[in-house]
């Protein structure tokens, strides 16, 4: 992609923060990071960043009409995460095997507690047996890892403000050291169930909170992965807000291009690219980056680590 990129006259910036996109006669036109340095839109600028970012600090509320300010007290985001990441010595020793093996597993003991468990989460409840996406990294890609051995991780969901523990009481919500491991050994007995032994083949553990995933990419707020809840009340036409359910912003030249567009996360590539939005940012296009170091996107998808 930044090959791409370069080779069609587009530049790559890290590093640098972006601090205002300045509007002109009622259309962007220049993007400023806090370095000082200035970028020309001269044809657009796309915006990867969560919706309340863009709408409450890169633009001057002056150029953002009263009625998305008031809509925008709605937008709800989506709960927190919790990823931990495990440096196996050996493959994951499933009970049960997969016939085919599988780069992504999802784990849960049946619809109904699967439903249970996010019921939970909604309610303000961290959840007692929470629901699993996996990742078998050296399944999809050998080269993740040294031969014989297994990079994987899980995330699941909690709440962005927690009212209570379904499990032993014993996480705050807080996030901070102990809860993040505690937490994490309740996912990961989730897994020794399902693949006994899983705990003695384990070299090394990293778990990120959902205060860390912000800290990583201050477009994960609380955590939240997908730019905004995926319940009905913020898709489609509502999405991010009654009124803009499309990439155009009230800005002229602007276009929200991250997951809080329809049609959301885990529609890969697609967060922007509904009817009347800009062509293909080439030349004459500045991006924002997720509201930090990166210009290449990332619209809603596995939380980075």
């Amino acid at each position: 992609m930044a090959r791409r990129l370069r080779s069609r006259g587009g530049t790559i910036v890290t590093g640098d923060r972006v601090d205002r996109i300045e509007v002109d006669e009622g259309r962007a036109h220049v993007v400023r990071t806090t370095s000082g340095q200035r970028f020309e839109g001269r044809r657009a600028v796309l915006a990867d960043v969560v919706a309340p970012t863009l709408y409450e600090r890169l633009l001057d509320p002056a150029d953002v009409p009263d009625r998305v300010r008031d809509r925008l007290k709605a937008f709800q985001l989506d709960p927190g995460t919790v990823k931990v990441d495990w440096a196996l010595r050996a493959p994951v020793p499933w009970q049960t095997p997969p016939p085919e093996p599988a780069g992504t597993v999802h784990v849960a003991d049946s619809r109904e507690q699967m439903s249970v468990a996010l019921q939970q989460v909604h309610a303000g409840q961290l959840p007692a047996e929470p629901f699993l996406l996996c990742g078998q990294m050296t399944v999809a890609d050998p080269g993740r890892s040294p031969a014989g051995t297994e990079s994987m991780w899980a995330y699941t969901h909690v709440p962005q403000h927690q009212t209570g523990d379904a499990g032993d009481g014993s996480v705050t919500g807080e996030w901070g050291y102990d809860d993040k491991e505690r937490f994490a050994d309740r996912m990961q007995a989730r897994l020794e169930k399902l693949a006994p032994g899983f705990g003695d083949r384990i070299v090394a553990r990293r778990v990120l909170g959902p205060r860390d995933l912000e800290a990583r990419d201050a477009n994960l707020l609380g955590g939240a992965i997908n730019g905004g809840t995926s319940q009905l009340s913020q898709q489609l036409i509502f999405r991010p807000i009654p009124g803009l359910g499309r990439a155009e912003t009230p800005v002229r030249g602007l276009y929200l291009s991250s997951a809080s567009a329809h049609p959301g996360a885990a529609c890969t590539a697609r967060p922007g690219s509904t009817p009347h939005a800009p062509p293909s940012p080439t030349t004459g296009c500045a991006a924002v980056p997720c509201d930090a170091p990166c210009v290449s996107t990332r619209g809603g998808a596995a939380p980075p680590g």
